[in-house]
């Protein structure tokens, strides 16, 4: 009777390593979560910033929290973790296009997260427009992250609404014009490309889950 006993233990061991590898156990709060979307927007926003992501968020927890983020539908919310992930692209494999990043100098994370609290609830910024009250996603790390003298980790840099051949892309031809805006050709600014590849920042090795819809 032994024997089978500890078959079964060892096979329930196994599982739970198993599961494991696929935990996202490495994610520390303030880790940024890059991902990979898909729409109009989204598509704009790769096009013009040379690069695969399209939004950003900051994570509020470990693997169990949720994602401080600024979204078109709903301005500056927490969204539980899944439902985050839930959301991106995905590879061939079925897993999340989302790819983790984390500052390389210490940050008293809790004030990034008390900051990103502060400004939940805040409207999303469709003109992508520097000092008002509302935030775009690149735009809620830039105002969260800032040392102890409050002056912000990242750079705003100018923008860029170009496609590779140097005009502005047709979408935010469109987007600007429906809102009676200018596009903001160079104005000050961030974006999750530039922001993912800013050398303040290291990678940290995520396995996701792989996840498919049901029925497929």
């Amino acid at each position: 009777m032994r024997r089978p006993v500890i078959i079964l233990a060892v096979l329930a061991l196994a599982a739970a390593a198993a599961a494991l590898l696929h935990r996202p156990c490495s994610l520390r709060a303030g880790d940024l979560l890059f991902q990979v979307s898909e729409g109009g927007m989204s598509e704009a926003i790769e096009t013009a910033t040379s690069g695969n992501y399209s939004h950003v968020g900051i994570l509020d927890g470990s693997w169990m929290g949720g994602v401080w983020e600024a979204t078109p539908q709903g301005g500056v919310v927490r969204t539980p973790l899944r439902q985050f992930l839930k959301k991106s692209a995905r590879d061939a494999e079925g897993r999340p296009r989302v790819t983790v990043r984390r500052l390389r100098r210490d940050i008293d994370t809790r004030d990034v997260l008390r900051r990103a609290r502060a400004l939940a609830g805040r409207s999303y910024d469709f003109a992508f427009a520097p000092g008002d009250s509302t935030l775009y996603c690149s735009e809620l790390i830039y105002e969260c992250f800032r040392d102890s003298a409050g002056a912000p980790v990242f750079s705003a840099i100018p923008m860029t609404f170009k496609g590779p051949d140097g005009e502005i892309l047709p979408y935010w031809v469109r987007h600007y014009a429906a809102m009676g805006l200018p596009v903001p050709e160079g104005a000050p600014g961030t974006n999750p490309n530039d922001l993912s590849r800013d050398p303040q920042l290291m990678d940290i090795p995520v396995r996701w889950t792989p996840w498919r819809p049901k029925g497929l």
